[in-house]
């Protein structure tokens, strides 16, 4: 059997395995810009430091359009079941303070609409732009606030199995390369 039937494949697979790994390393890597005097080094920092605003307000709208919003947050403190908590705490409330309760019992439907306001209004007011429930902002400053070191443990940490597949695939097309290439220098 020739050796570069053997040769070429393995040397493919390493070298399409170990470049795919230091592919997904350099999402990050370097941290920090390297400069040979005033001229920066192409590809420094990594992607995800280089981009990290950018790719912080995509994670933000992502996850607001596709997975929780504040507007959630809104409908559910102001929706049919708010109001029928309110309405019962409220008549719990006056039914409590016996027969002076039941002057204020006229009031009840005035007392539950005030208060509904109110929960509208701080409602409204927590899921503004920068509010207590701006969920995709709040999302995007941790991101951007968060050390790099923290941030590409969490994404490795959380996507590691499928970083691997990449690793690995990156080994079976090289070794495909390497056949291709052992196939052409015996037939050439």
């Amino acid at each position: 059997m020739d050796p570069r039937f053997l040769v070429f494949p393995v040397v493919g697979a390493i070298i399409g395995a170990v470049t795919n790994q230091i592919a997904i390393k350099m999402l990050f890597r370097p941290y920090q810009p390297v400069y040979l005097g005033s001229w920066r080094l192409p590809l420094t920092p990594g992607v995800i430091p280089a981009q990290r605003g950018t790719i912080a307000k995509n994670i933000a709208e992502t996850f607001e359009a596709q997975l929780f919003s504040g507007d959630e947050i809104h409908r559910f403190l102001t929706g049919p079941k708010a109001r029928e908590a309110v309405e019962g705490k409220v008549d719990e409330m006056i039914t409590g303070l016996g027969p002076i309760g039941a002057m204020a019992r006229g009031f009840q439907p005035t007392i539950v609409e005030k208060l509904l306001v109110g929960m509208e209004e701080l409602a409204d007011e927590a899921i503004a732009h920068g509010g207590e429930f701006d969920i995709g902002k709040r999302i995007e400053d941790k991101i951007n606030a968060m050390d790099i070191r923290e941030l590409e443990r969490l994404v490795l940490g959380f996507s590691s199995k499928q970083f691997r597949h990449i690793t690995f695939f990156g080994g079976v097309l090289g070794f495909a390369i390497g056949i291709v290439q052992a196939i052409l220098a015996a037939v050439l």
